[in-house]
């Protein structure tokens, strides 16, 4: 399994605009990519223009199929006018275990 886990950042003025945004790219990510676990955002407690995205993939091609998907090229491009700055993108291969 693949875990991303995506820290992304609106302008405090365009908040509302990138929620919107973000959950539209949810919406399809999740109807789209049949290699999608899940597909959730989260905002910070400490910053309310903070958010994480926890995303877990099948296997590496199913996120790379996610990447290139018209949705998310479309989807990501639309958030660029409301983001304060880059995002910061943690990629992690992981096994689930039992206890």
């Amino acid at each position: 399994m693949i875990t991303v886990h995506a820290y992304v950042h609106a302008l405090p003025e365009h908040r509302d605009a990138y929620l919107d945004g973000l959950r539209a790219l949810q919406a399809s990510t999740r109807a789209n990519d049949p290699g999608c676990l899940r597909y959730e955002f989260w905002a910070s407690i400490d910053d309310p223009n903070a958010f994480v995205c926890v995303e877990e993939w099948t296997d590496m091609d199913a996120l790379t199929a996610h990447l290139d998907a018209p949705h998310h090229i479309a989807g990501s491009a639309a958030l660029d006018a409301y983001r304060s700055r880059p995002g910061e993108i943690q990629i992690f291969q992981s096994t689930p275990i039992g206890l």
